[in-house]
């Protein structure tokens, strides 16, 4: 979440980084949503948006709202500029390269891998007499494992990974608590350096290998934009993951654990992920700004001002979506933001929801259940929502 906060008065409406909103959002969200889908929010010192319809309107126009704030004047350090943050037509030279090398990948290979390390980690847990985490024994794991799989790189070691990884995540923040900016913004220069090594390393079968061959064929893309967009591919696909993994494991835990039996039976399992995506999506806001005097939902928004996206409220807008809290394996698909819309839609989505899917199916198999066994508890950042622990028992469910 974007925006100079550091000396404005916190709004008492909705503050992203206060413990009762880290730990359950979606009641302020829907309170923000009923109140006014477009509002100012002065501790941001931008437009929040709550609304499905403004949400989409917004992330489909690029031409008045840019991911790209140098197109308003401000300057962006290097490390920041990648796939994620440029905008057409600079953008599209990026995208395709990655697009290109993404078609090279089989489906059916990601998805054996997916299915493949699903089934090792929960068969790790199977059996132990001691609590388990989910977050840190199943789900961090095996985002890392089946992302690096995907790129054809080995996987990175030690805490100095875990360090920048959640340097990037908190900075996400920098908004709201601006100490969070310069750390974010060394780790993605850290981390880039690292992943510029692997585009002279890494496996001929591997996504960056099939990026290292498709560049010959851009040659307008910098070595800089290309090693940051590689980074976030490797962030994204990590921190987003993880997260989401964890976010639809704790709703199982607490909730209906037959869910995936239930949908598999009836056919309905890739809209069990459709509705666990949308209710438990780790990404909760996306900012834009206005590069061009515009209107949303009747709200004058002038160039420079930036806008905040509430996608987790946007998911949850029942004009879209009847009894939006609940999972309805009946929903119709491919309704809600949780990987964007336009220009900038998620270039991971298919593996997301490839490695989700394989969870679900994994634990179908595996006849597992999970009874908690202390108190879950949520990383503190707003933009990217995900659990730090969950904490449980493991038990057999069938034969």
């Amino acid at each position: 979440m974007t925006g100079a906060a550091a000396h404005r008065q916190r709004d008492t409406r909705y503050d992203p980084l206060a413990p009762e909103v880290i730990a359950a959002p979606h009641p302020f969200y829907r309170r923000l949503r009923e109140h006014r889908r477009v509002y100012w929010h002065g501790q941001l010192d931008s437009w929040v948006l709550t609304g499905h319809a403004e949400c989409r309107a917004v992330l489909g126009d690029s031409a008045s709202f840019g991911s790209d704030f140098r197109r308003v004047g401000e300057e962006i350090p290097e490390a920041l500029l990648s796939v994620q943050s440029l905008d057409p037509p600079a953008h599209g030279a990026i995208r395709h390269l990655l697009v290109s090398a993404l078609h090279t990948r089989s489906h059916t290979a990601v998805t054996d891998t997916a299915a493949r390390l699903s089934a090792q980690r929960l068969a790790a847990v199977r059996g132990t007499d001691r609590p388990v985490d989910l977050v840190s024994e199943v789900a961090r794991p095996l985002a890392l494992h089946t992302m690096c799989d995907f790129l054809g790189v080995a996987a990175p070691d030690g805490p100095r990974f875990e360090e920048m990884s959640n340097a990037i995540v908190r900075s996400m923040d920098a908004g709201l608590d601006p100490a969070r900016a310069d750390p974010g913004t060394e780790a993605r220069q850290e981390l880039s350096r690292m992943v510029g090594t692997w585009l002279d390393t890494a496996d001929e079968g591997g996504f960056v290998g099939a990026v290292r061959a498709a560049r010959a064929h851009t040659p307008e893309v910098s070595q800089a934009v290309l090693a940051n967009s590689l980074r976030a591919v490797l962030h994204a696909g990590y921190e987003s993951v993880s997260r989401l993994l964890g976010n639809a494991l704790a709703r199982l835990v607490t909730g209906d654990q037959t869910l995936p039996e239930r949908a598999a039976a009836g056919g309905r399992l890739d809209t069990l992920v459709d509705e666990l995506l949308r209710l438990e999506g780790p990404v909760q806001a996306d900012a834009r700004v206005c590069v061009r005097d515009s209107e949303v939902a009747g709200q004058r928004i002038g160039r420079g001002q930036v806008l905040v996206l509430l996608l987790g409220a946007a998911n949850r807008d029942p004009d879209v979506f009847p009894d939006p809290d609940t999972v309805d394996l009946g929903r119709r698909r491919g309704q809600h933001l949780a990987f964007g819309r336009g220009a900038h839609a998620c270039l991971g989505a298919g593996l997301a929801t490839l490695q989700l899917r394989a969870v679900l199916a994994a634990l179908r198999e595996a006849r597992l259940g999970f009874v908690p066994s202390g108190t879950a508890e949520y990383e503190p950042t707003a933009t990217l929502r995900g659990l730090r622990t969950l904490p449980v028992r493991v038990r057999d469910t069938g034969p």
